[in-house]
């Protein structure tokens, strides 16, 4: 799925973040507004066993003795065939909720979050060796009303190894793992960071909090926020997150003090970066603001996935030159990347530069050559220019 970020009347929320070294978090008093948004935890009504628990009708199935006894082959096969075939009545994608995995399954559709979830427990229901992570895409936006949300992705991991264990090297998979992707379109062979159940517990959470927020249901994105937090201190956007919250009640130095933490955390904290900025414009303290501008700015010119996301934009737009422009950026950037010449030739051939989309095809199929063993299962196929 794509976990989110939210751009609230001029401020951003990430739904989705990375775990970092522990840090001594704010003072409570600035973590913590219990009384002003009437905290009870009690709103918080979806437990970590919730979240993970399949329909009891399909979990009788799954325990059935001789999809248990078989091989893992027939078990993985038996995975896709429940996620990806048509008689199953194959997933959905669908952006705009997060659901738990029981509800994932009846409904049979579901935001990323949602459907990695499920695959999770599916997987787990079956005995297979398997990691939920989350890896990089393109910095693009997606708005919602008044909302934005910025996308970030997580996907599941099947160890094909003997031994059960999960192998990359070089930051790409090895043979026999495959990657579980319900959107191809920002699927790839390499490296993500596993994530644990507390991890998109979290998560979870966030997503559910943004979505209260966005619907202007303060307290409930409170109780939520501070739910995905307790679930995984480590987990920078829920701060960040949080901080918009507070600016909603005008709790401005808890704020600050949240996107600092939230910066001091996570090393790709660019939403963070953009949240401070703003709120000290917004306060006049322009000489400070210029600060995390100017690292904002820096970090953005080094990040192919910022690049990406400008160019996709573009793309979207029907600016093919300013996509190109981008995408080429991306290139000098990177080494190895199968989205980046897969865009870059969509972008070409949409320019009417068709030699050098045939050149991107050709470096695009010479990548994939060597990652013949690597299985991104989607439910579409890859479209060419």
């Amino acid at each position: 799925m794509l976990l989110k970020a939210l751009w609230v009347g001029g401020s951003l929320i990430v739904l989705a973040g990375c775990a970092a070294a522990p840090l001594a978090p704010p003072p409570a008093h600035l973590l913590w507004q219990d009384q002003a948004f009437e905290y009870d935890a009690a709103l918080v009504s979806v437990s970590r066993w919730d979240l993970f628990q399949l329909d009891a009708g399909l979990l009788s199935k799954l325990r059935d003795p001789r999809i248990q006894n078989s091989s893992a082959q027939y078990r993985l096969n038996h995975l896709v065939t429940l996620l990806f075939e048509p008689e199953t009545k194959d997933f959905s994608y669908s952006r705009n909720h997060s659901t738990i995995a029981a509800e994932t399954w009846r409904r049979k559709s579901g935001d990323c979050l949602s459907l990695t979830v499920l695959s999770y427990s599916l997987a787990k229901a079956l005995d297979m060796r398997v990691q939920m992570q989350e890896v990089r895409v393109p910095v693009v936006f997606d708005r919602r009303g008044s909302v934005e949300f910025l996308n970030r992705h997580v996907n599941l991991l099947i160890s094909g190894r003997s031994d059960g264990g999960l192998y990359v090297k070089d930051g790409l998979l090895r043979a026999g793992d495959v990657i579980i992707d319900f959107e191809p379109q920002v699927a790839s062979g390499r490296e993500g960071r596993p994530l644990s159940d507390d991890d998109i517990l979290a998560r979870f959470y966030n997503n559910v909090a943004a979505e209260y927020l966005a619907e202007g249901e303060l307290t409930l994105a409170y109780a939520h926020f501070k739910a995905a937090v307790l679930a995984a201190p480590g987990y920078s956007p829920s701060y960040s997150n949080l901080a918009q919250l507070y600016m909603r009640k005008g709790l401005l130095q808890s704020a600050e003090q949240l996107l600092l933490y939230a910066i001091a955390l996570d090393d790709d904290s660019d939403i963070a970066l953009r949240s401070l900025h703003q709120l000290l414009v917004s306060q006049g303290r322009e000489s400070e603001a210029s600060k995390y501008k100017e690292i904002l700015q820096a970090r953005q010119e080094k990040d192919p996935y910022y690049w990406l996301g400008v160019g996709l934009h573009h793309l979207q737009e029907g600016n093919y030159q300013k996509a190109v422009n981008a995408l080429e950026r991306a290139q000098d950037l990177t080494r190895g990347f199968q989205e980046v010449h897969r865009y870059l030739a969509m972008a070409y051939w949409r320019a009417g530069d068709a030699i050098q989309a045939k050149n991107q095809l050709a470096v695009l199929e010479s990548l994939m050559v060597g990652d013949l063993e690597f299985a991104a299962l989607g439910r579409e196929n890859q479209r060419t220019p």
